[in-house]
């Protein structure tokens, strides 16, 4: 066979494959969409089977089939922004339950998103929010508030970072402006579970002081001898009883 002639069968045999390939996708997107009543019992089935103890707090959307696969969203009644979903595919049910819901990425992510709205609307600062815990490591009263809650930033179960720069790096110069930074949050309502702040030191941009610790430190008759025991790199008692830590970074 002359190479010319293998090249033409070639290009016939990958036009052959190229079109069964697509022609299969085509009818399974036209033939999908008519299983959904079945593969909807079959969803349904498992719900009441892995998740009857919650059912009464779901509401629980419409299968669609999207991504050659079945999707079904499942979210709670309480706050539309708490849901997961269940999928269907090659005759398999998986679903994002232990991650979206009982963990509460989802509810996580969207009030992280609402405490940084809520902070820029209160005092005109971005501030990264990161709140500290998955939902199931918080008590019930705690995961009701986050959950329902419209001002979570009153709700201390987040870390806020600020970058701080000062006029020049002394003691007296960090302890007045994290007293007044702590304050003027507190009279706006926003409480943080803790803060980490970068104070970056003027005179030397390579010099950077990152301490978390949180409010009860601050407010607290030891604050002066705190950052003294951290400016001069001192091991404090003091330090481990209020949680604090610090390094400097860079």
């Amino acid at each position: 066979m002359k190479e010319q002639d293998k090249l033409t069968l070639q290009m016939i045999l990958l036009f052959f494959i190229i079109f069964v390939f697509f022609g299969v996708i085509i009818v399974n997107e036209k033939i999908s969409p008519l299983k959904i009543p079945k593969v909807t019992e079959k969803l349904e089935t498992y719900i009441d089977e892995n998740y009857k103890d919650i059912k009464k707090n779901l509401n629980i959307g419409k299968t669609e089939y999207k991504n050659m696969k079945y999707q079904l969203k499942v979210s709670n009644k309480q706050n539309k922004n708490l849901y997961f979903y269940i999928y269907y595919e090659d005759k398999k049910i998986t679903d994002t339950y232990k991650k979206d819901y009982l963990e509460g990425k989802t509810i996580i992510d969207y009030q992280e998103k609402q405490i940084r709205k809520n902070i820029k609307n209160k005092t005109g600062s971005n501030f990264e929010i990161k709140i500290l815990k998955t939902l199931n490591k918080y008590t019930d009263n705690i995961k009701e508030k986050i959950v329902t809650s419209e001002e979570p930033e009153t709700i201390k179960i987040y870390n806020l970072k600020a970058n701080i720069t000062l006029d020049k790096f002394r003691e007296s110069n960090i302890r007045n402006t994290l007293i007044n930074f702590n304050s003027n949050l507190k009279n706006k309502n926003i409480t943080p579970k803790n803060y980490t702040f970068n104070i970056q030191d003027p005179e030397d941009e390579t010099r950077v002081l990152s301490i978390t610790l949180d409010n009860k430190a601050i407010e607290s008759n030891d604050f002066n001898t705190i950052i003294n025991d951290i400016i001069n790199k001192k091991k404090s008692n003091l330090l481990d009883t209020y949680e604090i830590t610090y390094e400097y970074l860079n």
